[in-house]
C-alpha cells in the first residue's frame, strides 16, 4: 500500500510547481532641501505555483511584504492568478494577469491587474493574432466590460523585423517595430490616440561596442495629463507615471562588466517632471554581483530632482535569492 501511494503521490507532484524569489531591501533617501531624509527596509518574497494537467495549466503568483502601511504590513497579495488551455486552434488564458513591459505599449501604459482579463490567441502561417478584453477595475470586481475595455492585435516577422499593430481600445491604436541594423537595435512604439493631442512614442536605440552595451531610450509626449502611466520602468531609471506634467523623457544608459560585476549608468532629463516650468534631471549608478552562496548583491545609487528648490539621493542595498 504505501509503494502504490507513494507511486501515486510522485505522479500528482510532478505536475504541479513551485518556484519563487526573495529579497531583503535597504533605502536611504538623502535630500538636499528642508525634507527630512529617511531609512527604510523591507522584505520581500515571491512565489510562483503552476499546476498543468494535459494543455491546462493554473498559475497563481503570491507576494509577501513587510513594506505595507500599518495596517496591512505584511501584506499578502495575489498578483497574478489565471488559467491557460487550448480548443482547438486557440489557445485561452483568462484570470488576473499583467502585461510586461516588453510587451508592445509596455514602457507607455501600466500593465495593471484587473479581474476577469481573457486573451484569446491562435498562430498561423508564423502570424499571430490575439483578442480580449481588459477586465473589470477593483472598483467592480466581478464585472467584465465587453466593448470599449476590447482589444485586438496581430503581430509577426517580415525579413527579421518584428511588426505588431493593435487596437487598445475603442478609441485608440498602437504600432511597433523591432530588430535590428549592422549591429544596431531597434525598437519603435507608438500609440495613436483619437483624442487631440494624446499620441506618445517610446523609442530605443542598443549597440554593443566593445563589450559595453550603450542604449538610447526617449519617450515623446504630445502633452501632458499623464498620458503615460507606466511606474516600474524596466529601461528609464526614472519613469514619467506619476508625475501629471511630465512629457518627454530621454536618458541614455551604458552596461558592461568591471572584475566580474555588472556596473550600469543611466543618465536622463524628463521635460516638465517636476512641473509646467520645471524639468527632472537624474543620474544612476547601479553595481550587481552573483555571491557565492547562490544570491545575487545589488548596489543602486540614484540622485534626481525631488522638487523646484531641493534634490534628492537614494542609496539602495539588494540581497536577492531566486529558488
Amino acid at each position: 500500500i504505501a509503494a502504490v501511494a507513494a507511486t501515486m503521490g510522485t505522479a500528482v507532484i510532478a505536475d504541479v510547481s513551485i518556484a519563487g524569489n526573495a529579497k531583503y531591501e535597504y533605502f536611504n533617501d538623502d535630500y538636499s532641501g528642508s525634507t527630512t531624509d529617511t531609512n527604510q527596509t523591507n522584505t520581500e518574497v515571491n512565489l510562483n505555483i503552476k499546476g498543468s494537467n494535459g494543455d491546462t495549466k493554473v498559475v497563481m503568483d503570491l507576494e509577501f511584504n513587510t513594506h505595507g502601511t500599518t495596517s496591512n504590513a505584511n501584506a499578502l497579495d495575489i498578483e497574478d492568478l489565471y488559467m491557460t488551455t487550448k480548443v482547438g486552434m486557440v489557445d485561452v488564458k483568462g484570470g488576473n494577469y499583467a502585461t510586461g513591459t516588453s510587451a508592445i505599449m509596455g514602457e507607455i501604459d501600466e500593465g495593471s491587474r484587473a479581474t476577469n482579463k481573457v486573451t484569446l490567441s491562435t498562430t498561423y502561417n508564423g502570424v499571430k493574432f490575439y483578442a480580449g478584453n481588459t477586465g473589470g477595475s477593483t472598483a467592480t470586481v466581478g464585472n467584465t466590460e465587453l466593448s470599449s475595455a476590447m482589444f485586438a492585435g496581430v503581430s509577426g516577422k517580415v525579413a527579421g523585423w518584428t511588426l505588431e499593430a493593435k487596437k487598445l481600445n475603442a478609441r485608440d491604436e498602437a504600432y511597433k517595430i523591432a530588430g535590428e541594423v549592422s549591429g544596431l537595435g531597434i525598437r519603435l512604439e507608438t500609440k495613436n490616440a483619437q483624442t487631440a493631442n494624446s499620441d506618445v512614442t517610446f523609442g530605443q536605440l542598443d549597440y554593443t561596442i566593445n563589450d559595453v552595451a550603450l542604449t538610447y531610450a526617449f519617450l515623446d509626449v504630445d502633452n501632458t495629463d499623464s498620458l503615460v502611466t507606466e511606474t516600474d520602468s524596466a529601461i528609464f531609471a526614472v519613469e514619467n507615471g506619476g508625475k501629471p506634467t511630465a512629457r518627454d523623457n530621454k536618458q541614455i544608459s551604458a552596461k558592461g562588466t568591471i572584475a566580474g560585476n555588472t556596473v550600469t549608468v543611466k543618465s536622463g532629463s524628463i521635460d516638465k517632471g517636476i512641473s509646467a516650468t520645471k524639468d527632472l534631471d537624474y543620474a544612476q549608478v547601479a553595481v550587481s554581483r552573483a555571491l557565492a552562496a547562490g544570491s545575487t548583491l545589488a548596489l543602486t545609487y540614484t540622485d534626481k530632482d525631488h522638487s523646484a528648490t531641493e534634490d534628492r539621493e537614494t542609496f539602495e542595498i539588494d540581497l536577492s535569492v531566486k529558488f
